[in-house]
């Protein structure tokens, strides 16, 4: 075996050596026809790569019904029909030729793109590596012309264009070899089609393959373009976005943490309705989920960013699925909130299908909501009285104190209530004591009573409510220490000994051009060296790990910062440690509580934002309608 491989490393360093001596080339042109083919290369991957060109030029002349057609997947033959305005017969032997197009026409109109194409490159790429038949008709002409191999002749077909593409990749059979099976070419067609339908709900699509409707999508509402695409539960599941500002606007529906899934696969984002795989757009979306989407789950979400054109470059890459960001870290900044917003109201998905996104007008604020909610139960002759009682604020060195203090163990007997521990409860969660009489209105109901002092189990309007307890009571602590650090002016400690550290020379370029923000971060770094860094004070909530965890810590911070123009790292770090601190202060399982204390903790949630899960992630309240206690029990069956 050993010999073996030898000689097989022998035979590869042979042939690495025979590369390196080979006899110098004279530098010469390449030809027009391989020309073409590299540059087919870049933009036509695959059948579906064909079909993503060919609608967004439909799309782009002005068609309202697009039809695509497959045979083997798009292997053998794709087709794609359009209704829009068509070629005219003098312009077809221009549009095959590479970088002829009607979308721009100087350096002015490329800096506002606006069209899906731009480049010229589509059909002269796809020409130059199958057999190509394309057909139009203007609403001037009297027939249709088409053009093959360079000959325009006429045609039959009515007003538009039909791209027929045969044997793709028959003139390079070395690319044809690394397509899939004819099912899977035809699924990634079926994919790139709905990502480009998503954008454009007002024209119909329809996607044949050989000779069965794979999928039909009638013109329709934005909405329910996007819940017709998206899995089955995102529609069940979802809110809305909505954030503008003078030059830019975010909106779309951002699926709830509890319908996260294993995949990526439910996640579209759009620049100026083009579909983009943005790193800096997905890493604003996964912030906005942080502390609320469980374990490794990957939200669903479908968001749309409409941006001044002049403020985004997409032509970095032939896909144009790549852009870039003149203010990259204003745009991260600006998408994350618009999405932490959405997830953020209290209960905002309590209507007439409990726990679940309702149609709201955009402009409806959180503070509408509430004052909406307030109204509804004022009809009450007694009501609960919430009284904002402040909880004392949280100096960094009192953390181990606070800490140590919810350490103590429950001392609780089955089925009884300690007065000490309701106390702590009370004075953790600053609670109220509930009246006497509740009305079913409220969003979480009225208290019924305790399922092995974990669950809290509640009546409403619509039926049956579950709540785990140290869960809920986890999130609303949680929020309120956020709130009080949020609201103190960062605390920084200086380090008794600084630290250094070796910096590479990408993290010293990105500390020199973002001290002030570093600064503004709570970090006080110098340069010690031309390679090295020295940290000398840092935020006091993260000050009792730095000596072990520091030189990692401003490695990872000024990685985000070179990469998406800021960090939201410190945030997070202060964030595990409230995170710990809130489920440390929780009540714990097996307390027993009363009604009053129930209901109290129940209001509580109701005004207590991203209450719908624990910090974890992990649910904290579930709705049992009365149609599903019908169903577990077959009640008219």
């Amino acid at each position: 075996m050993k010999s073996l491989a030898n000689a097989k490393i022998s035979s590869i360093m042979q042939v690495s050596n025979n590369i390196e001596h080979s006899p110098k080339r004279a530098i010469r042109e390449l030809s027009d026809q391989l020309v073409s083919q590299i540059a087919a290369g870049e933009v036509i991957e695959r059948p579906a790569s064909v079909l993503k060109e060919l609608v967004e030029n439909a799309i782009d002349a002005d068609a309202t019904r697009i039809e695509v057609r497959l045979e083997s997947g798009g292997i053998k033959r794709l087709t794609v029909t359009d209704n829009g305005r068509g070629i005219a017969k003098e312009e077809l032997p221009l549009a095959l030729k590479r970088h002829a197009t009607s979308k721009i026409r100087d350096l002015n109109e490329l800096e506002h793109v606006l069209s899906l194409g731009f480049r010229g490159e589509a059909l002269a790429s796809i020409a130059s590596v199958s057999a190509m038949t394309l057909t139009s008709r203007t609403a001037e002409q009297s027939c249709a012309y088409s053009i093959h191999e360079g000959e325009v002749e006429v045609a039959a077909g009515g007003q538009g264009t039909k791209v027929d593409v045969e044997d793709l990749f028959f003139k390079t059979p070395a690319r044809r070899k690394f397509l899939k099976s004819e099912a899977t070419e035809a699924a990634h067609c079926k994919v790139a089609l709905e990502r480009i339908a998503i954008a454009h709900p007002t024209i119909e699509f329809r996607l044949v393959n050989n000779g069965k409707p794979v999928l039909v999508l009638p013109v329709e509402e934005s909405r329910s373009r996007v819940n017709r695409v998206m899995p089955d539960e995102f529609a069940h599941a979802q809110r809305e976005v909505y954030a503008e500002t003078a030059s830019a606007r975010v909106y779309g529906w951002v699926g709830l943490p509890t319908a996260g899934r294993a995949r990526t696969d439910a996640q579209y984002c759009y620049v100026n309705g083009r579909f983009v795989r943005d790193k800096l757009l997905a890493h604003a979306v996964k912030n906005a989920y942080a502390d609320v989407l469980h374990n490794q789950l990957q939200p669903m979400y479908c968001l749309f960013v409409d941006i001044d054109p002049v403020k985004v470059d997409v032509n970095v890459h032939p896909t144009k699925s790549e852009l870039r960001f003149r203010d990259s870290q204003w745009v991260h900044q600006f998408v994350m909130h618009a999405v932490q917003n959405a997830l953020a109201p209290a209960l905002a998905g309590i209507g007439d299908e409990p726990h679940q996104s309702r149609s709201e007008d955009p402009a409806v604020t959180h503070n509408e909501d509430t004052r909406s909610y307030g109204a509804a139960t004022q009809g009450a002759s007694r009501t609960f009285e919430l009284k904002s009682q402040a909880a004392p604020a949280y100096e960094p060195s009192q953390l181990n104190r606070y800490l140590d203090f919810y350490q103590t163990k429950s001392q609780s007997s089955h089925g009884k209530t300690v007065p000490d521990e309701v106390e702590a409860i009370r004075s953790g969660a600053s609670f109220e004591t509930a009246v006497e009489h509740e009305k079913l209105s409220y969003p979480l109901g009225r208290a019924l009573g305790q399922v092995g002092g974990v669950f809290i189990v509640a009546e409403n309007d619509h039926g049956m409510v579950l709540v785990d307890m140290h869960a809920a009571h986890e999130r609303i602590v949680y929020e309120k220490l956020k709130k009080q650090m949020d609201a103190q002016k960062v605390a920084i400690q200086q380090l008794l000994i600084p630290l250094v550290f070796r910096a590479d020379a990408e993290e010293m370029a990105t500390f020199e051009d973002n001290q002030s923000l570093l600064l503004s971060l709570g970090i006080e770094l110098e340069a010690a060296s031309p390679t090295h860094l020295r940290l000398r004070a840092v935020p006091a909530v993260l000050a009792g790990d730095i000596e072990k965890t520091g030189e990692a810590l401003i490695a990872e911070l000024l990685a985000d910062i070179k990469k998406f123009g800021g960090s939201t790292l410190l945030e997070e770090k202060r964030n595990e440690i409230l995170a710990t601190m809130a489920c440390h202060g929780a009540v714990r399982a097996h307390r027993y509580l009363s009604l009053e204390e129930m209901n109290a903790l129940l209001r509580q949630m109701e005004q207590t934002e991203r209450i719908d899960q624990c910090n974890h992630g992990r649910p904290t309240w579930i709705q049992l309608t009365m149609t599903d206690l019908d169903k577990f029990f077959m009640r008219g069956k």
